[in-house]
């Protein structure tokens, strides 16, 4: 019985990138509304992670001077941070799915080969 490890690893990104932007949204609605420390706390730490995946590619510096020009908004940035947590979601998980499928792969390899012996 095969197990589909990829549709797993995709259905679980999914759940996985609606709870990170349901969050997200949350945090920046409360941001707005409710203007506490703790809100600019939880805003910054949502927006960390694709922060440094920006810097990691290098597109961070260029993302910033488009703010600081005026050419990007805060709902195109907020766009931007969202799709790039939403990518850096589903690619961890198409990386983790690829890594289950070897180790499977590797096993039922040893299994067929001891069921020969």
């Amino acid at each position: 019985m095969a197990i589909p490890i990829f549709r797993i690893s995709l259905s679980n990104a999914t759940v996985l990138s609606v709870a990170y932007l349901a969050m997200a949204l949350l945090v920046e609605a409360s941001r707005k509304w409710f203007p506490f420390r703790w809100t600019e706390r939880a805003s910054l730490t949502v927006e960390w992670i694709p922060a440094r995946t920006l810097e990691w590619f290098g597109l961070y510096h260029v993302v910033r001077d488009a703010v600081i020009d005026g050419t990007l908004s805060n709902f195109e940035v907020r766009m931007i941070l969202g799709c790039i947590s939403v990518a850096g979601i589903f690619l961890v998980a198409m990386g983790v799915g690829l890594l289950m499928w070897c180790g499977r792969w590797v096993i039922h390899r040893a299994e067929a080969r001891r069921r020969k012996v």
